[in-house]
């Protein structure tokens, strides 16, 4: 079985990091990304599964890369990540394709369990 990949999207190093030590104790191999535009090329050009995505970046709108990720993979299963959580952009990111949408501050189970579930949807398709 091969490993799966998640790419990580967001402007605070301490938060990939993190990421990339949970996900990859659970046997994920992950990038990430510091920057919306090299992300957004990352994603566009290497095969990923699931999609770890923060809303509030420095150079890029996170819901313009979750548009436009979901137009040419929607096969990519996209967690938004955000700290600004309202209820209005729950629904937005939803409506533009977001999978699913957790709030910042998020525990190692939050994403975990976030990823697992995706992981397991995107096998299904």
């Amino acid at each position: 079985m091969t490993q799966k990949k998640v790419l990580i999207i967001d402007d605070e190093n301490i938060i990939c990091k993190g990421c990339e030590i949970i996900l990859g104790e659970l046997g994920y191999l992950c990038d990430h990304s510091l920057s919306g535009v090299a992300g957004l090329e990352l994603v566009l050009n290497n095969p990923y599964d699931v999609l770890l995505l923060d809303m509030k970046l420095k150079d890029m709108d996170g819901m313009k890369i979750l548009e436009t990720v979901k137009k040419i993979k929607p096969e990519i299963y996209i967690i938004v990540i955000t700290g600004y959580s309202t209820v209005k952009n729950a629904v937005t990111a939803m409506k533009l394709g977001a999978n699913d949408y957790i709030s910042k501050p998020f525990s190692e189970d939050d994403i975990a369990i976030a990823i697992s579930n995706g992981i397991q949807n995107t096998s299904k398709a």
